[in-house]
């Protein structure tokens, strides 16, 4: 054991024992470089030796994901292997369904897909990291409400053998997760029974065995026993046939329905495979395609399972695709075709048969690029998000999929012109096909991020016709009238934003969301007040952290408008939200370094906090947000802090990626004006800044923009000639 106040490998200070078991001590240290709080756990023995030698270690230590504690370090102590992990404050599932019994279907819905998300990244890792023990105890809510998976199988990524030797968590663990029959049994209401008659004939002896079970010479047995008789145990073959086969991505799938059961009905699912877990018969109220989803994800064969986390995440977010008014939508579709389609698939069968085998390979592929490419750009990584997508295309260019992601990549990256331009190009020339109504609704989502793209450009006439556009295609999805009622709101007609948002309210729109449209609502009646309140309203109530930070930039945006005298409702309001553990955002820090920027020209050219601008957008830039405006912000604060030559450089490393911007040459005019004001008279020279600025006149003049510092470049030289500074 080892004891408190104990710092090691110079770094880890352990703080208390948290936890013991069948794999040792738990400890709850202290990181001394990072200055925070970490778990360390002991791993199977197994792993020793190959930790040096085994790429995987540096594909767990990468491990980055909202849903997933960070692995920051193996450790060899004392002839045992520690894993480093975040420390997750909070309660248990476990714990909340001691406290709390079941949850209603919204709330384990949101869960589901979240954690879906979390698989979806394991399992997209290369080699799959299989989390083996997915139960309530091993899902943490924190404090933020943010769920996380904790505590996955370290050692199942290390050697695929050992996949055959993990442990079961009777009632969660899938047929082939159990080693043997003889193991599976001992969870089992059968099997305890039996083993209970076992111990009691141990004791009393054979004879007397043969009274309690009613069993003599003639083969008699009392109806009250039948059950402890191993001719009366329900059929096994098809469980025997998958017990000890080993886990992987599909075992992970039966662990989360079944963990997914037991919040939505309060009650674990029974150990036993032949009792049966049927989600319609547990007296719960669930939607069909929640249902169809917690069954098909529990199904005793794993080859009926959704076959990786990327599948489940898919099915989870197009869950109203296997409602009835979906399928009977889908089944009129597909009726128009039927004839045609059967003389079709009777000629070419056979060579179909194989082809579908390939197919799906690259459609599991394809699904598994995409969702790692949302977890990068979620993570603020976007250009690993860029290449992934690429990859998925590259496998299937004719599907929608790839080209909706990367559009809302570009949202993500806050390159609203080129997601308008983009998206408008993939409406008018598509390069996919729309195969069916799932195709349909992403092209509704494909119009619903350029609507908010105009949005964010102010142009409200056009977002208002690409959000009616996504409910033509899709009109179940809340979230495109919610945008489609701040659209008509923003153009002055909230009549008709009321009419729209009375829709959302109907399909199911959460408090939250209502609460943002509601404060914009408010905000087009300049009745602010009102508007403030629901904008905190809707931060408060957000569901989701996403959702939340919506509402925290729309609302900060509001502030901005309304001018420098909210400028510090704007910058608390931001800092916030940039502080909420575990959710940062590369967007929230850059909103937060215009807002210091902008609060250092109130204060008449505040040094510290033109400092902390500087140090945001720094810090936006490293988080792999390298666009043409945060590169030009961090040139221009380093200027206002008088760093010229720093300045310089930043100007002279765009030049290499915008060499035809004209923007830059500006910058860099400006810059040379600045250095040359800072120099003695006798010691001036002004030839540099004439030539940036005519290097910058050359390519503006192809542009088609109006540009009032260009013009006050120009006044600026002229009025230096006429000083005779050439």
């Amino acid at each position: 054991m080892i004891g408190k106040d104990t710092v090691l490998n110079g770094t880890y200070r352990i703080l208390e024992e948290i936890g013991s078991g069948g794999g040792g001590i738990v400890y709850k240290a202290y990181h001394e470089r990072l200055k925070t709080t970490v778990v360390l756990k002991r791993i199977k023995e197994n792993v020793k030796g190959i930790l040096e030698s085994r790429t995987e270690v540096d594909i767990l230590k990468n491990i980055k994901h909202t849903y997933l504690p960070r692995v920051y370090d193996f450790l060899e102590l004392e002839g045992e292997i520690f894993t480093v992990m975040d420390y997750i404050p909070g309660k248990s599932m476990a714990q909340m369904l001691a406290e709390q019994g079941a949850f209603p279907q919204k709330q384990v819905l949101g869960w589901a897909e979240q954690l879906a998300e979390a698989l979806a990244y394991l399992h997209g890792q290369s080699p799959p990291v299989i989390h083996s023990d997915i139960k309530p105890a091993n899902i943490m809510l924190t404090p933020e409400g943010n769920i996380c998976l904790i505590d996955f199988n370290v050692s199942l990524a290390f050697d695929r053998n050992m996949r055959t030797s993990t442990g079961v968590s009777g009632g969660y663990s899938p047929p082939e997760q159990y080693r043997t029959v003889t193991s599976y049994r001992s969870f089992t209401v059968f099997g305890k029974r039996r083993e209970s008659a076992a111990r009691t004939a141990d004791m009393m002896g054979a004879a007397e065995t043969e009274l309690m079970t009613g069993v003599g010479e003639t083969g008699f047995m009392s109806d009250e026993t039948e059950m402890m008789s191993p001719e009366a145990t329900p059929t096994v073959s098809m469980v025997e046939s998958l017990i000890g086969s080993g886990v992987d991505e599909r075992s992970d799938i039966y662990s989360l329905g079944a963990t997914l059961y037991h919040l939505l009905t309060g009650n674990k699912p029974p150990a036993d495979f032949e009792r049966g877990t049927s989600v319609e018969e547990c007296g719960v109220a669930v939607s069909e395609g929640f249902a169809h989803i917690l069954n098909k994800m529990m199904e005793l064969d794993p080859d009926r399972r959704y076959q990786n986390g990327a599948e489940a995440l898919y099915a989870l977010r197009h869950i109203y695709e296997l409602d009835s008014e979906y399928k009977a939508y889908y089944k009129k579709r597909r009726n128009r075709r039927v004839s045609l389609a059967i003389l079709y698939t009777v000629s070419v069968a056979l060579a179909v048969g194989g082809a579908l085998t390939v197919q799906k390979e690259k459609n599991t592929a394809y699904n598994r690029q995409l969702v790692t490419a949302v977890s990068y750009m979620e993570a603020g990584e976007f250009q690993l998000s860029q290449e992934r997508i690429e990859e998925a295309r590259s496998l299937l260019p004719r599907r929608i999929d790839a080209y909706c992601r990367e559009l809302q990549l570009y949202y993500a990256r806050e390159d609203f012109d080129i997601c308008v331009t983009y998206g408008r190009d993939l409406i008018n020339n598509p390069e996919y096909r729309v195969r069916d109504a799932s195709d349909e609704y992403l092209l509704g989502d494909i119009f619903y991020i350029v609507g908010n793209a105009y949005l964010e450009k102010d142009d409200f006439a056009n977002a208002v016709n690409c959000f009616k556009e996504a409910v033509e295609l899709n009109q179940n999805n809340s979230l495109y009238y919610r945008d489609y009622a701040i659209a008509e709101a923003k153009m002055g007609d909230d009549a008709e934003a009321k009419e729209i948002l009375d829709d959302a309210i109907l399909l199911g729109l959460r408090e939250d969301s209502i609460y943002m449209v509601r404060a914009e609502i408010a905000f087009a009646r300049r009745d602010y007040e009102e508007a403030e309140t629901c904008f905190q309203k809707a931060v408060a109530t957000a569901g989701s952290d996403s959702l939340r930070r919506r509402a925290v930039l729309l609302c900060a945006k509001m502030y901005k408008n309304w001018g420098n005298a909210y400028i510090d409702r704007e910058i608390s309001l931001l800092e916030q939200e940039e502080n909420q553990q575990g959710t940062s955002s590369l967007v929230v820090s850059e909103r937060l370094g215009d807002a210091y920027a902008r609060k250092a020209k109130c204060l008449g050219g505040s040094q510290e906090y033109y400092r902390r601008a500087l140090n945001q957008f720094e810090q936006v830039y490293a988080g792999g947000m390298v666009t043409y405006q945060v590169e030009e912000n961090i040139a221009v604060l380093q200027e206002q802090l008088n760093e010229i030559e720093a300045a310089e450089r930043t100007l002279q490393d765009m030049l290499k990626r915008y060499p035809k911007e004209y923007r830059v040459y500006k910058r860099l005019a400006f810059l040379e004006a600045d250095r040359q004001q800072r120099r003695a008279n006798q010691q001036r020279s002004y030839e540099q800044m004439r030539s940036y600025y005519g290097k910058a006149v050359q390519l503006y003049e192809q542009q088609d923009a109006e540009d009032g510092e260009m013009q006050m470049l120009g006044n600026m030289l002229r009025e230096l000639e006429a000083g005779g500074w050439f």
